[in-house]
């Protein structure tokens, strides 16, 4: 079963003097269950290639059917449905809210989309002891470690049941250490959880872990 099918995608900046071509033409289809990774160097377009998806940029041609829904078509309305019920996000940066502790931060979501609160802290402790940290969970962001911090983040983007992981660069900020935890953390979760992940990196050692992996240059994407 497809779970996100891209077909001609572009996407082109206008900077007033020429069109600044992103995304060029780019097809992809993922399979549910499947993990993949783009690699690429930076300003090869692969974070705007997950913003596409994740319905937080516009796209200027083709079509993204993510999870059942048809991404192109879609208001803003209806993006924010989306990203609530269909996918997790995890960026480089782990935009933890600073007056909420760590048990708060994971249920948040899951309370915004409609969670009764009960229900949102009892999922948000199931998954803080995936990841590791229940003993942490009444701390604050800035009483954590960087790598604590991702891992409360990874936490997060589960807690809403998501089918897709939308995952950019999550060890980009983190030392070799914290980047291996981070790394074993997020695919044991995918796994554990049967969820799909995309993964944007310059990591090649993530790469190695994925079902498949491509590159992305010129605003193209090709097969490694």
């Amino acid at each position: 079963m497809t779970i996100l099918e891209i077909s001609e995608l572009r996407k082109i900046y206008n900077t007033g003097a020429e069109d600044l071509v992103i995304l060029d033409n780019l097809s992809l289809n993922l399979h549910q269950g499947s993990s993949t990774v783009i690699t690429g160097e930076s300003g090869s377009g692969k974070s705007t290639l997950l913003n596409l998806i994740g319905g937080l940029d516009s796209i200027s041609l083709g079509n993204i059917v993510s999870c059942g829904y048809p991404i192109h078509e879609m208001n803003e309305k209806q993006l924010t449905e989306y990203r609530r019920k269909s996918i997790g996000l995890v960026f480089q940066s782990h935009y933890l809210l600073k007056d909420f502790n760590a048990l708060e931060n994971i249920a948040i979501p899951a309370r915004i989309a409609g969670m009764e609160k009960k229900a949102a802290m009892e999922r948000a402790c199931e998954l803080i002891d995936k990841v590791g940290l229940s003993e942490r969970r009444e701390h604050f962001p800035s009483q954590l470690s960087g790598g604590e911090r991702q891992r409360i983040a990874l936490a997060r983007s589960l807690v809403n049941d998501p089918d897709l992981i939308l995952a950019d660069e999550p060890t980009g900020n983190l030392d070799e250490k914290n980047s291996r935890i981070v790394e074993d953390i997020l695919f044991s979760l995918v796994e554990d959880y049967k969820k799909s992940l995309l993964l944007v990196t310059h990591n090649l050692f993530l790469a190695e872990r994925v079902d498949h992996s491509l590159h992305l240059s010129c605003g193209v994407l090709k097969e490694k």
